[in-house]
């Protein structure tokens, strides 16, 4: 698969995640930022059949349907500002390696996924934590201020816990996930060869307020 047509989160770790709330089959399940849809074809495979996916790529979208026939009419484009989907739809809203790059963050998590979970709903989400990512991106991209292009949006956990409780979420549990995974090595090797696997131990070692990502969950 060329580089155009790659998944770029750590699909993997995000399905072991979703795994972990052990929701009940009949769940409806929407991703937003889906991509190629990879994830969701896992959570589809592991027996949930009310998947949807969407993506600000069409060519992803597009590619996704070809890779993934079962579910090429749940794989949609957007235009990234209103979910395209009736209020209350849907159980679960998963957002994996998105947050940080949404530039009204605070409108869409209220007016659109707080809108389109149903009562009680649960939403997922993975984000680069703003205190590691910053300097880790100015080390890959070396540039102190490329990284604003693309995560206008960084969270710390304090920052994001806030956000959501100002949004009417509640239960909000955040933490810190694996780092010395397969996926984030290959990661660093690319970007940082020498340097880049000390970086990743030294981090799986930090403080949820200095790890690298910020995984969590809360409740409409």
């Amino acid at each position: 698969m060329t580089n155009k047509y790659r998944e770029y989160g750590n699909i993997e770790s995000s399905f072991k995640f979703f795994k972990i709330s052990k929701f009940s089959k009949d769940s409806k399940i929407l991703d937003i930022g889906c991509n190629l849809g990879s994830l969701i074809n896992l959570i589809y495979e592991d027996g949930y059949k009310r998947v949807y996916g969407l993506d600000i790529r069409s060519e992803a979208i597009n590619k996704g349907k070809q890779l993934y026939p079962q579910l090429a009419s749940n794989l949609k484009d957007y235009n990234g500002n209103v979910i395209p989907h009736k209020a209350n739809s849907f159980d679960v809203v998963l957002m994996f390696d998105v947050i940080e790059h949404i530039p009204n963050l605070e409108r869409f998590l209220e007016q659109e996924v707080y809108r389109v979970l149903k009562k009680d709903g649960i939403f997922m989400f993975q984000t680069p934590n703003k205190y590691s990512n910053i300097v880790w991106e100015m080390i890959s991209s070396r540039s102190l201020t490329k990284w604003r292009k693309y995560h206008p949006s960084l969270q710390t956990p304090r920052s994001l816990r806030n956000l959501l409780e100002s949004k009417g979420f509640k239960e909000i549990r955040i933490g810190k996930g694996q780092v010395l995974t397969e996926y984030n090595k290959e990661k660093v090797r690319r970007k940082v060869p020498i340097i880049g696997i000390p970086i990743l131990f030294l981090l799986s070692k930090m403080p949820l307020y200095l790890s690298s990502n910020i995984w969590g969950k809360a409740r409409k």
